[in-house]
């Protein structure tokens, strides 16, 4: 086998004087071309030299390439070349630098290069660790600090391996084109392009960047003119292992994370030397970004640690395909005070293993979660976070699967509707969805197989449109840490401007609608739990459950059954429900529903007195409490039909007397005993010598009887008021009346059943003074009720 022969200046000159591609090879060597002789050609600055460029292929390229200072005014090429040391080009000014499939290049120092077309590492093995005054504390493979690239920078299958150190460090490095690290680009170390402006797009199509350790992809302040893509290509998708940092980077462009692999550095917090450590976004930190077209993560996404997007601005966000998102206990997309200018979208399938954050975040389109797959909170986190936060569109939870968390809009606003539709919420013991002290300008639908296992909050709500649970479930048997009343729904002091539709399916565990207000109340009362509160609800109609029109909605007995089933005796609800009926044309069934919050209030009030008790027991059914004074008027009825019938039909009338002033005495049917008037007597005559004959008196002045039969006139020819049973008998019975009646005639005691008479009539005269004072009383207490 032949030596293998170095390359002479001569034929080197020669060669690249004809522009052609000087071709190192020798029988499957590489021929050595000195490292001073490349430097000595360039540092002509291209003079003699083709403009096609200085190609050089399949060197051995011997000694230190050192080009620092140099400016070339035609391409530099190095095509399967083999260096021995790095290549120095700090300072150089270049038209173009291509170092493409070279088998090993022990470094590139380029600092402060300046390459006015393309500078192209495709295909070539890049190792080694260096330092320069760029950095006092770390080494790189590759050097490009404040290095300027009109065109494009091309790192197509590249290897980079750092020895543990950095794989390239590119502080401030400016690229004219596009950033292409494509296919099996791989880096083995930290890519540090912290403060970097590429007036194109960032491509790491199929890229891999290896640094477990720590940060993997530095773009800190980073200026992207384009798009960042992080994509698959035909040979697998691209990998990351380490964090991507995109603090206060801006895109011009969308963001494209699509079937990508991104592993977090175990056990290494995010910050630095100048920063606070953290324990969010250690896949990918970028807080303050700025992302001006949308941001996606599709595909079969698989990332392991958080995404900090916290106080970043974009267009849109969307997580779809079967991506996964995998930071238990920890944050797992923290969009804390970030502002999306669209739609936020998190898809079918898609699964998130910790917290989605989104605290004061403002939405201005739709929060989407349909279909999505949330757990992995820890004990008292929530699955979703969005305290304050402000969505101008809608908030749909439709096939929502949370398990082991809440779903929490404490304080949000939102500028439409919320629907829960099918969703599945599970955190038993603990809190499953809550818009306490939300404000939303649609309604809330926790509909069609919607499912909460745990406690569903809804305190100080304030809801524009109703509050709809037809077809839902709502269970929560037992109390907790956080709810010891085990409450399923707790709607206190909440407002539902549109009404409240509560066809749920099942409610195991209590409700509570204290101080709620709304328009409509459609349920059906008998499909409420065995414990729920409603004292101080308020409404202003009745609906049927399902929103059709129906006679249950305005069934009393339903209802009262309903009001007496509430947990804690309170009157309020009987009251709101009778003002309700009574405003609706019922009146009646308003009444009943008065009466029976009476009753209720003696049976659940403090122990009290028998007689309390009696009294009220008496009022209770003799008037309904004030509510039925027709009780008492039928009682005043029969009382006056009984004295009425045993006037006329007993011998109680024959019982009765009357007088008139002269002392006749009368009987019902005519006059009993007459006494006629007393001649006066002539001196010395005896009393009576006047000769009457009719009667008199005697010495004394007391009437006899005349032996004259009495006149069958009873009422002595207007003498005495005439008897009329009727009168009578309304003159015994009703105090409020005087007719005389009672007053003219009166029982004897010595006529037979003359003291039955005086008993019974006594006695009607005290039942009539009872009666009509309960019937007075009662309207009077009627009055102030209605």
């Amino acid at each position: 086998m032949r030596a293998v022969r170095a390359v002479d200046e001569t034929e080197l000159v020669d060669a690249l004087a004809a522009g052609e591609v000087f071709d190192c090879a020798q029988d499957g060597s590489r021929r050595p071309v000195p490292a001073s002789l490349v430097r000595q050609i360039c540092r002509s600055g291209g003079a003699g030299i083709d403009p096609h460029g200085f190609r050089l292929r399949n060197a051995a390229i011997v000694g230190d390439l050192d080009l620092a200072g140099i400016e070339l005014a035609v391409p530099l090429r190095f095509e399967a070349c083999a260096f021995d040391s790095p290549l120095i080009c700090e300072g150089a000014s270049l038209h173009a630098l291509a170092v493409t499939d070279c088998p090993a290049v022990p470094g590139l120092l380029g600092n402060g290069l300046r390459v006015r077309r393309d500078l192209d590492l495709s295909g070539s093995v890049v190792t080694g660790a260096h330092r320069t005054v760029a950095s006092t504390s770390r080494r790189s493979a590759v050097w490009l600090c404040e290095a300027d690239i009109g065109g494009r920078l091309l790192c197509l299958d590249t290897r980079i391996t750092a020895d543990g150190e950095r794989a390239v460090q590119a502080d401030r490095l400016h690229v004219g084109g596009n950033v292409r690290l494509l296919h099996a680009f791989t880096a083995v170390g930290e890519v540090r392009l912290i403060g970097v402006t590429i007036d194109g797009s960032l491509d790491l199509t199929g890229a891999r960047i290896l640094n477990p350790d720590g940060l993997a992809l530095d773009l800190a302040d980073a200026t992207i003119g384009g798009s960042f893509f992080l994509i698959d290509d035909a040979d697998g998708p691209p990998t990351i292992q380490g964090r991507i940092d995109l603090n206060s980077a801006r895109v011009a462009g969308q963001l494209l994370i699509r079937d990508a692999v991104l592993r977090e550095p175990p056990g290494a917090p995010v910050g630095g030397p100048y920063a606070k450590q953290r324990s969010d976004g250690t896949a990918v930190s970028a807080p303050r970004l700025t992302v001006g077209a949308d941001v996606s993560v599709e595909g079969a996404c698989d990332i392991e640690g958080g995404i900090d997007l916290s106080m970043s601005q974009m267009s849109s966000l969307s997580v779809t395909g079967t991506a996964r998102l995998n930071a238990p206990r920890r944050t797992a997309l923290n969009l804390t005070n970030a502002q999306v200018d669209s739609t936020l979208r998190i898809g079918d399938g898609v699964q998130v293993l910790g917290t989605v954050d989104l605290t004061a975040t403002r939405i201005r389109g739709d929060l989407t979660l349909r279909g999505a797959v949330l757990s992995g909170a820890d004990g008292g986190r929530p699955l979703l976070a969005a305290n304050g936060a402000k969505v101008e569109g809608s908030v749909q939870l439709r096939g929502l699967r949370a398990t082991g968390g809440s779903v929490n809009f404490f304080g949000a606003d939102i500028g439409s509707f919320v629907e829960a539709a099918g969703a599945e919420l599970t955190n038993p013991g603990n809190l499953t969805l809550s818009l306490h002290q939300a404000s939303v300008r649609g309604s809330v639908r926790l509909i069609d197989g919607f499912r909460s296992t745990g406690h569903v909050n809804l305190t100080r709500a304030i809801v524009d449109g109703r509050l709809d649970c037809r077809d839902g479930e709502f269970i929560e048997s037992s109390g907790s840490s956080y709810d010891r009343f085990g409450h399923a729904i707790s709607a206190s002091s909440a407002a539902f401007r549109g009404g409240m539709y509560l066809a749920w399916r099942a409610v195991d565990g209590s409700v509570d609608f204290t101080s709620t207000s709304t328009t409509v109340l459609a349920d059906d009362p008998r499909t409420w739990p065995g414990r729920y509160s409603i004292a101080g609800l308020s409404y202003d109609r009745f609906g049927a459950a399902g929103g059709e029109p129906g006679a249950d909605a305005w069934d009393s007995g339903l209802r009262r059954a309903w009001l007496r089933g509430q947990a804690d005796y309170d009157a309020g609800p009987y009251e709101q429900a009778a003002r309700v009926f009574r405003q609706h044309g019922y009146a009646r069934q308003a009444e009943q529903i008065l009466i029976d919050q009476r009753a209720d209030a003696r049976r659940s009030g403090p122990d009290r007195s028998v007689r309390r008790t009696l009294v009220d027991a008496v009022y209770g059914f003799t008037v309904g409490y004030g509510f039925r004074p027709g009780r008492v008027l039928w009682a005043l009825v029969a009382l006056l039909v009984a004295v009425v019938v045993s006037l006329q039909l007993g011998p109680l009338a024959t019982s009765l007397r009357a007088t008139d002033a002269r002392g006749n005495v009368y009987a019902v049917d005519g006059r009993l005993v007459t006494v006629d008037a007393v001649s006066p007597s002539a001196p010395g005559q005896a009393p009576g010598a006047g000769g009457s004959t009719a009667g008199g008196s005697t010495a004394d002045g007391a009437a006899v009887a005349s032996t004259q039969r009495p006149a069958p006139d009873g009422c002595g020819a207007g003498q005495v008021r005439c008897f009329n049973p009727y009168f009578y008998a309304l003159d015994t019975v009703i105090p409020l009346i005087s007719l005389d009646q009672r007053s003219t005639w009166y029982p004897d005691p010595h006529a037979p059943s003359g003291r039955t008479a005086e008993w019974w009539l006594d006695l009607a005269t005290l039942a009539g003074w009872l009666l009509s004072s309960v019937v007075v009383l009662s309207f009077a207490r009627l009055a102030r009720t209605l």
